[in-house]
């Protein structure tokens, strides 16, 4: 009868310990289900949107959702609740890229936007991207230097709404 007591505890915590371990299995299953449904991607995150980069050389200042080390490269993600890849996103990878490149002395080959659906949008550091987020952060500055004069906007009626200058904009559509 001791030795059927004995065995009974020893049983209970050996199968307690494979539930647990099980549990435990399916829960890294999930997560990089998750991962993989959101379109993140893999490799080592270097920073999540805790670092904001500035370049006075450039006058560019950004906060990336995202910067990760993936098989020796530096990688920018950036996450956006739309569903399609809009021009504003590009210019936006475009900023952080050249930000990276200067605050790590490296030069990124991409970044990618990932939108709310999950899809991932490889965007090529290019000569080009290079010249046209330089170009429109010059229009932005050439554009603030006289704050009276008004930017003309053309927004669609659905942008209005949620918009925190909304009282504040003459081009406000309701």
């Amino acid at each position: 009868m001791g030795d059927l007591t004995m065995t009974q505890p020893a049983g209970w915590a050996a199968a307690a310990a494979a539930m647990a371990l099980l549990l435990g299995l399916l829960l890294v299953l999930a997560g990089l289900w998750l991962r993989r449904s959101r379109g993140l991607g893999g490799g080592k995150t270097v920073s999540l949107d805790r670092v904001t980069l500035t370049s006075y050389r450039l006058g560019l200042t950004g906060r990336l959702d995202r910067l990760l080390k993936a098989g020796g490269a530096i990688i920018v993600e950036e996450w956006k609740s739309a569903h399609v890849l809009r021009p504003w996103h590009r210019a936006q990878i475009g900023v952080y890229l050249l930000l990276v490149e200067e605050a790590l002395r490296v030069r990124p080959s991409h970044g990618v936007v990932v939108c709310g659906d999950g899809t991932r949008h490889r965007v090529e550091n290019t000569a080009d991207l290079r010249a046209w987020v330089l170009e429109l952060a010059g229009l932005i500055r050439e554009a603030r230097a006289d704050v009276r004069k008004p930017i003309v906007v053309n927004p669609r009626p659905g942008q209005c709404l949620p918009c925190g200058m909304r009282r504040h904009c003459s081009q406000a559509r309701l």
